[in-house]
């Protein structure tokens, strides 16, 4: 399995997700290193945040518009060098919204991203250089998710929902770290090795709620060099770009193409791939 799959499928998760061979299969023209093995008797580091300081804590709860893709990190904006898997990053609508790794079937998913009034999605995922020998030496697997609402109340569900399903799942560690946003919380799971290395393979997610944006930032590297800092680094570019420090521009690349979102009053779709 590589590297890349096997990131794919922690990200995913072991909660059944509609759509998985079709993301997976995009996933499997990367290198053939095998990460398949387990680490076994690993002690999971006592590293955790404390060295990323920036950005707000608190502040205004904003209402950020359309499209939620301009909040996410142009690639020049992120640590060291990274090319932009482009099949894995798009704008989202309902369907693929409903079917993510988020949901246990798409019945739920659509059920509650109506409820919470979804109205547009982001995802990206950035390569590291070298791929899987960069990791070996320290880079690191960048994922992204922006997630906007009609209003903050449904904001508010959907980080209390993604903060129970992160948090709850086997081997999950909570992470120490300054807090973000009006909410925020980190999340480690030590699984498998970084290549045919013996190198333990740390993931790390930091999410954090800016008025009616949800944002999920995961990193995957190495253990010995992998804190949640790293990822909350990169939430707090998303927050900034929501606060107007940043520049909100679309990131790079541009994303494919959105279709026309229904009306306002009727908010079932997220954009379109």
């Amino acid at each position: 399995m590589s590297l890349r799959r096997r990131w794919l499928s922690l990200t995913l998760g072991a909660i059944g997700v509609a759509g998985l061979a079709a993301v997976v299969a995009s996933a499997a023209c990367g290198d053939n290193q095998d990460v398949s093995k387990t680490v076994k008797n690993v002690t999971p580091s006592a590293k955790s945040g404390g060295t990323s300081t920036g950005g707000t804590e608190g502040g205004p709860e904003t209402t950020s518009k359309m499209p939620a893709s301009r909040f996410s990190p142009a690639r020049t904006e992120l640590p060291g060098v990274y090319s932009v898997n482009v099949p894995e990053t798009f704008t989202q609508n309902i369907s693929t919204f409903a079917s993510s790794y988020l949901f246990s079937n798409n019945q739920q998913g659509q059920d509650l991203g109506t409820k919470w009034r979804i109205i547009d999605g982001f995802k990206a995922l950035y390569d590291p250089d070298g791929l899987a020998a960069g990791v070996a030496q320290g880079k690191y697997y960048i994922s992204i998710e922006v997630y906007l609402f009609d209003g903050t109340s449904g904001a508010v569900d959907a980080y209390d929902y993604m903060d129970k399903l992160f948090s709850g799942r086997a081997g999950t560690d909570r992470q120490d770290a300054k807090g973000l946003g009006n909410k925020s919380a980190g999340y480690r799971i030590i699984q498998g090795t970084v290549g045919t290395s013996d190198i333990p393979q740390a993931y790390h997610r930091f999410m954090f709620r800016r008025g009616n944006v949800v944002a999920v930032v995961q990193t995957t590297g190495g253990e010995p060099s992998m804190t949640i800092d790293k990822a909350r680094d990169i939430a707090v570019i998303i927050d900034e770009r929501i606060l107007g420090k940043r520049e909100a521009t679309e990131p790079t690349p541009i994303p494919t193409p959105k279709i026309s979102l229904p009306p306002r009053d009727t908010p079932t779709a997220v954009g379109g791939r």
